[in-house]
């Protein structure tokens, strides 16, 4: 006589599989996928706005879901690409479409690289776009294969919903120029789902007779007029990604000396002293610091130097608090070809470094070293940060696993 079948274990109760589920790394939203396949109840959780609510209320900084890259192809060519950090596949992966920030000159490529198993849209697997700044779950791109003296293209892009934007077109009347992309909605967002609100886009152009300034906003469709400031002898440099402080916005010029700053409600442009550093040709990032104030990060003789600044007038001094040895922490062949700085992930305190053709990411927190990614003369990276729950509609339908309701 065969034994009785043993008994069922007891099902969780659905607040401790909530918890559970909650506390799941949301830089890996593969994971969120596969335990919304176990069962059609799992599913409907996860898929729920109330738990997506809660995760990124409990998680509060978004992850990197990857970074987009420029750099040289063998060919001789501009590339941009873009690098998936966690395990996501958006709509129409393979596609190539668009691209980031490359050269000026020459034919330019684009490619998405997802830092882990995310795969972008194809928005950034274009060969016509390219990626100059992200924020707040949205990517700024321009079209970089127009000819010198035309008008200038930007969209906004999401890459979450593969959404894609146009700007109206700005007329090029400087020489070198900058943007940065950011949730309008200012005190009244916490930045954790914005990603479909408002969103403003500020542009700056300059040249050695001078800097102008305009704004985009979503919600008038429309650039503003253009506000301008007599040449300070430099210009914006476009390898350098903005940073936000508070309600300003910071660029980087040329010289590496200032750097340019925006107030957002004023409208008002100054210029902020930047540390000394020992060559002027040395890649900068201006970045955040853990007490949201401005911070500065460069790389010199196998060391990455951090700088931080208080809030104050112009002339405020700046404080170096930390030394990084890279001989500890790359390879001997890394160190041999002289490490540049070329990124920075705000929140999450990672800094990109390259080096003989490789790209590394340093945890600043443990100092993790991580190879990302390997590729020709790499320059303006880009990191795209947000949180990301895949829409699994199709996987609720039925219990036990189904492909066709995982983006990851």
């Amino acid at each position: 006589m065969a034994p009785p079948p043993s008994p069922q274990p007891p099902e969780l109760m659905e607040e401790l599989v909530e918890e559970i589920l909650l506390h799941f790394p949301p830089h890996e939203p593969a994971l969120l996928v596969r335990a919304a396949l176990v069962c059609k109840h799992w599913c409907r959780l996860i898929s729920g706005p109330g738990f997506r609510r809660r995760f990124r209320e409990l998680h509060r900084t978004p992850p990197m879901l990857g970074f987009h890259y420029r750099g040289i192809s063998d060919d001789g060519r501009n590339v941009g690409r873009f690098v998936p950090t966690a395990a996501f596949r958006s709509p129409r992966a393979e596609s190539r479409s668009w691209r980031a920030l490359g050269a000026r000159h020459g034919r330019n490529v684009g490619r998405f690289v997802p830092t882990a198993a995310f795969r972008s849209p194809r928005a950034a697997e274009s060969r016509s776009w390219r990626a100059l700044d992200a924020r707040h779950g949205r990517v700024l791109l321009r079209c970089p294969g127009e000819p010198f003296g035309t008008d200038i293209v930007l969209a906004v892009w999401d890459p979450i919903t593969d959404e894609k934007r146009k700007l109206p077109l700005l007329p090029r009347n400087r020489s070198r120029w900058g943007a940065a992309i950011l949730c309008s909605a200012a005190g009244a967002c916490d930045h954790l789902d914005c990603h479909r609100g408002p969103f403003l886009v500020v542009f700056v152009g300059s040249n050695l007779g001078g800097t102008c300034i305009c704004t985009y906003s979503s919600d008038a469709a429309a650039w503003s007029q253009a506000i301008s400031t007599p040449g300070t002898g430099d210009c914006v440099d476009p390898l350098m990604r903005s940073a936000l402080i508070g309600n300003a916005l910071y660029f980087g010029l040329v010289k590496k000396t200032k750097a340019l700053r925006y107030d957002l409600e004023s409208r008002e442009m100054s210029w902020v002293q930047l540390p000394p550093t020992y060559h002027n040709f040395e890649l900068r990032v201006l970045t955040t610091t853990e007490d949201d104030g401005l911070g500065l990060v460069t790389a010199h003789s196998n060391k990455i130097y951090m700088w931080s600044r208080k809030a104050g007038p112009p002339n405020t001094g700046w404080t170096q608090d930390r030394v990084i040895e890279l001989e500890r922490l790359l390879p001997i062949d890394a160190v041999l070809a002289s490490p540049d700085v070329v990124g920075f992930a705000e929140g999450i305190g990672v800094v990109f470094v390259t080096a003989n053709n490789v790209l590394f990411t340093i945890d600043l927190k443990t100092c993790k070293v991580k190879k990302v990614c390997e590729g020709r003369g790499i320059r303006g990276v880009v990191p795209y940060m947000s949180f990301y729950t895949p829409a699994l509609g199709a996987a609720c339908t039925a219990e036990g696993p189904s492909a066709g309701g995982s983006s990851a």
